[in-house]
């Protein structure tokens, strides 16, 4: 089976099917509304991968069909297009310095946690590459699930960043008595304007379907929504009510992938998401110590724009702590663009490369 084609969920009689679905969207959905009653980060994806990794590893879900799967793909990526802007590219021209020092990090970080994974704690390459991208949290993850990457290392890794991240916002904004800023940049989307991001969402998937790149379902969605953001085409977001069931979907399909994992294999993923965030972590903060001091801009706002932490739950803390939105957004989503097309494509040329070089047996291409 090709690397880039996930294992095919067991057929099942129709209503049988029907009532797993039901119970893994429950659990996620449980999960999810748990985690916002908390004000816990990213709650709708976050608390459905939490709960639905505890119902997998207790053998109490299965996984989601194929069919609902891509549609969420789709769904994510045409949502996720409206985070670029006219504005949002304007800033991105602001800042030129910071926007080189920024790609100079991901890649350092990319690298520092890929090695310290894959040489230090044995993973695969495919799993290694995946686990390590800082931020972009739901573009990797959806692009992982479609490859041979163990999904329950990513999600471990990559969730744990989050938290982390997230933690220290509380303490910080007592400290810096930033009153909290709230609401999205766009107003929600009426029907007609759904139905025109959608469909040019559909479209763009199937094209990047059509050239078999990576995760392509959900890249060209987000592209071709994209498209129609940053020209100014369209100047709303897609609204709530459709949104966050797509978190809570790929939450569940995430979780369920957790499904045999022992005790003692969560405690090694542990220690592995610690390296790895220690890692990402050490070098943002001496990347925004450096940028900080050349432009002239406070370190913790650099630390922000350049932590490897998911877009979402990063612009919510900026928000929290009263730093510079057009920075911190800008820098965020010249990451998350970057990482939704580069990830894919260094995936392919890594691919390319480990095939030409690696000996005969080593089954950890990406």
């Amino acid at each position: 089976m090709p690397d880039d084609v996930p294992p095919p969920v067991a057929p099942r009689p129709g209503a049988a099917r029907a009532r797993d679905v039901a119970a893994t969207l429950a659990v996620a959905g449980a999960g999810a509304l748990g985690f916002w009653l908390v004000g816990a980060p990213a709650p709708w994806l976050v608390g459905a991968v939490m709960a639905t990794s505890v119902a997998a590893l207790a053998g109490k879900v299965r996984p989601l069909p194929n069919r609902l799967r891509d549609a969420v793909f789709v769904l994510l990526g045409a949502s996720m297009g409206s985070a670029v802007t006219p504005d949002t590219l304007a800033g991105v021209l602001l800042w030129p310095g910071s926007m080189v020092a920024l790609g100079v990090a991901v890649t350092a970080m990319i690298a520092a946690s890929y090695l310290i994974l894959w040489r230090g704690f044995g993973w695969d390459r495919t799993t290694a590459f995946y686990a390590s991208p800082p931020g972009a949290l739901s573009a990797v993850l959806a692009m992982a699930s479609s490859t041979s990457a163990d999904m329950s290392k990513v999600a471990v890794v990559q969730v744990f960043r989050v938290f982390v991240l997230v933690a220290v916002a509380p303490v910080a904004i007592v400290v810096s008595g930033a009153p909290p800023i709230v609401g999205p940049a766009l107003p929600p989307a009426g029907p007609g304007t759904i139905a025109a991001i959608i469909g040019v969402g559909i479209a763009g998937a199937a094209l990047a379907h059509l050239v078999r790149l990576p995760g392509g379902l959900m890249i060209g969605a987000f592209a071709a929504s994209a498209a129609l953001h940053a020209g100014g085409l369209v100047t709303a977001r897609m609204p709530d009510w459709l949104t966050l069931p797509t978190f809570v979907m790929l939450g569940a399909i995430v979780g369920a992938r957790f499904s045999g994992l022992a005790p003692r294999e969560i405690l090694t993923l542990m220690r592995a998401s610690v390296a790895s965030f220690l890692a990402t972590a050490g070098l943002g903060v001496a990347f925004a110590i450096g940028v900080g001091w050349s432009l002239g801009l406070p370190p913790a706002q650099v630390f922000v724009a350049f932590a490897p932490g998911a877009l979402e739950a990063m612009m919510l803390t900026a928000y929290l702590l009263g730093l510079d939105p057009a920075y911190v957004g800008a820098h965020h989503v010249a990451r998350f663009v970057a990482l939704s097309f580069g990830v894919p494509i260094a995936a392919r040329l890594l691919g390319a490369a480990l095939a030409r070089v690696d000996a005969p047996g080593d089954d950890a291409d990406v």
